[in-house]
């Protein structure tokens, strides 16, 4: 079995495949919550950014009010991935990917220039505003045969 630190595939965490998991019903909550399953057992590891638990916390609080159960859930972000940290050259990055593709906002500019900056050639997410940036292949949750590839 793989571990946090034996990647099989690289890829990288976006923000939005913990927020469906969690979240109220959704065509992408059970695909979302099974991938954080698999991410459990060790079966599907990935990268995330160290902002990509603040973002959820942000937003899961926002949307159930609850704060302290939404920093808690942040937490646990950690355990089920390894998390990177965000450079100035990271950030330089995001700027100039933010400033070419229109369907990146700043955080999603950010999570690129950090999978790019480290050869991360794919992003887990259903956003397609990853589409089109070049080096960086966009596998959304929804797919279960691409998920499936994550793990080969």
């Amino acid at each position: 079995m793989a571990t946090r630190d034996t990647l099989v595939r690289p890829f990288l965490f976006d923000t939005m495949v913990f927020v469906y998991a969690v979240g109220s019903e959704h065509p992408l909550k059970a695909p979302c919550r099974g991938i954080l399953d698999r991410a459990g057992r060790g079966e599907l590891i990935g990268q995330a950014s160290v902002m990509v638990p603040l973002e959820f916390a942000h937003q899961r609080a926002r949307r159930t009010g609850d704060r302290r159960e939404a920093f808690a859930l942040a937490q646990e972000i950690g355990a089920l991935c390894r998390l990177l940290d965000v450079t100035a050259d990271d950030l330089e990055r995001a700027i100039e990917l933010g400033g070419r593709h229109d369907g990146l906002d700043a955080t999603d500019a950010l999570y690129a220039a950090t999978a790019l900056n480290r050869e991360i050639g794919t992003i887990l997410s259903s956003d397609r505003g990853f589409d089109g940036v070049p080096g960086l292949n966009r596998v959304d949750p929804a797919d279960a045969s691409a998920v499936a590839g994550l793990a080969d």
